[in-house]
């Protein structure tokens, strides 16, 4: 149920760093094309959930295969995760952290922000999700 329920987590706070900052970044158009494709909605959609189905296919449901490839496979998809949300927030700190850095030279050459100032207002709150995700993950392989 835990491992569900990071998964749900991961794939809730992708959706709101979307919807929230990263399709304001570009032109309407351009946002989608640049950063839904196929291998970003896998990454966001998909991936957060094989960690729960590499434990539902071992032997606590389904016995496809025994409970030391299910453990190690869990594991393993625990530490990707936690690598990749932790990444993305890493990621997304930076961009809010260049934001505040850069933004007298900004203002000096008239440049807009490559975010606007109601996508800013929601990078915090996502990308803290985003270090809760990598915890959980983080805290799954101690369980």
């Amino acid at each position: 149920m835990w491992t569900i329920g990071a998964s749900v987590l991961t794939a809730v706070t992708d959706w709101a760093g979307w919807h929230f900052v990263w399709r304001h970044e570009f032109g309407s158009g351009e946002a989608v094309k640049r950063k839904r494709n196929i291998t970003s909605l896998f990454f966001s959609y998909v991936l957060p959930f094989i960690p729960a189905l590499v434990i539902l296919l071992g032997p606590a449901k389904v016995g496809l295969y025994d409970s030391g490839f299910a453990t190690v496979g869990a594991k393993v998809m625990f530490v990707l995760m936690a690598v990749l949300t932790a990444g993305v927030a890493a990621s997304a700190w930076s961009v809010g952290q260049r934001h505040h850095e850069e933004k007298d030279a900004r203002e000096l050459i008239d440049q807009k922000d490559t975010l606007p100032p109601h996508a800013m207002e929601h990078l915090l709150w996502t990308t803290i999700m985003l270090v809760v995700c990598a915890i959980g993950w983080l805290l799954l392989l101690t369980i």
